[in-house]
């Protein structure tokens, strides 16, 4: 079969779900009963399903609705061509057309970019509209908007999406406004409190693994700007490490009780402006030299943040010392070479 844009696996079942009108346990038991459905696996396990696959639910919620069973429609289904089928729920769902017009992407929608089959609502918008639509919502104070722009993303994106590509995107854009000082530093505070109520719930909504390599991140002494590594964290613990979070500001004495105290296999300290690296490197990495010669001789520390992709000199303070990598994915890829064999 050509792959066309009916065949990419995208979509979450969260997002069929939604397109499709039924809900996600409905889902799962007809793709268990009847077997309609084959969705590919991400890495994690997620289910991904294509377009075509999209249309298939639809069409079997179509014959519900007009008093077929379920088994009885997922029999019919086996016998129909997709070509066919696709025909058939766009004929009967003007709104839902068989192909994407180009300029659907020129625009900034994904794959997933076709008016609802079911209600003609608004389509659903790509990662960078929802960054330029929450810029917008921050620069505005609507918190209202801001909220509902970030639960859209949580239900059509992976949550590493919804993290790294949309919120650390937007908080980077803010950030630079109020550096050129085309906001306020109020501004800047509101855009990252609402980020960050959403990144905790996030976060609170994992179980905690209880094996394995115990990490410690933190940000550095004098460093309050806490959402990367907040993202970081999350990551790592969504990818089953065992992770504690320290805060931020956190000076160098109170962290070698910590350590001694935790006995951590890595600590992790984030920066994001250049005086905070130099702290970082001045009264941090001294501590973990003087514990590594101790009983935890295997620590080890690494550092990271946004002031050393912009910056790349500073890297020169931390001889020796292992780079966390530029964002939470290489962090994960890093944590996986580190710590493959424990």
């Amino acid at each position: 079969m050509v792959e066309t844009t009916l065949d990419f696996a995208v979509y979450s079942i969260k997002a069929v779900a939604h397109m499709a009108g039924i809900t996600e346990p409905t889902l799962r038991a007809w793709e268990k009963r009847y077997d309609i459905l084959a969705p590919t696996r991400t890495e994690s396990g997620h289910r991904r399903y294509t377009k075509r696959d999209i249309y298939r639910v639809i069409w079997l919620k179509q014959r519900l609705e007009e008093g077929m069973s379920i088994s009885q429609a997922a029999i019919l289904l086996h016998t129909q061509l997709d070509s066919a089928l696709v025909d058939e729920v766009s004929s009967e769902k003007p709104g839902w057309s068989r192909s994407h017009p180009a300029g659907m992407l020129e625009k900034g929608y994904n794959r997933a970019g076709n008016q609802d089959p079911l209600d003609g609502s608004t389509l659903v918008r790509s990662p960078q509209v929802l960054v330029n639509q929450l810029l917008t919502a921050f620069l505005n104070y609507d918190e209202a908007t801001a909220h509902n722009l970030l639960a859209e993303a949580a239900s059509f994106y992976s949550p590493e999406t919804v993290c790294i590509d949309i919120i650390q995107k937007v908080l980077c854009i803010i950030g630079e406004y109020w550096a050129r000082n085309e906001i306020t530093v109020a501004n800047e505070h509101f855009a990252s409190t609402v980020c960050r109520a959403r990144i905790t719930a996030m976060l609170e909504g994992l179980p905690y693994p209880q094996r394995g390599p115990l990490v410690l991140t933190a940000c550095g002494p004098q460093e309050f700007h806490e959402l990367g590594i907040l993202i970081t964290t999350y990551c790592l613990r969504r990818h089953g490490w065992r992770v504690i979070y320290l805060g931020q500001n956190v000076p160098a004495i109170e962290l070698e009780k910590d350590v001694r105290r935790l006995k951590p296999a890595l600590v992790v300290f984030s920066s994001s402006r250049a005086e905070t690296a130099h702290l970082l490197a001045r009264e941090v990495v001294p501590v973990i030299d003087q514990v590594r010669t101790g009983e935890l001789s295997n620590l080890m520390f690494a550092y990271g943040g946004r002031v050393f992709l912009e910056d790349s000199s500073l890297h020169s303070l931390f001889k020796n010392k292992l780079y966390f990598g530029n964002d939470a994915f290489d962090s994960v890829n890093l944590m996986e070479k580190t710590f493959s064999g424990n």
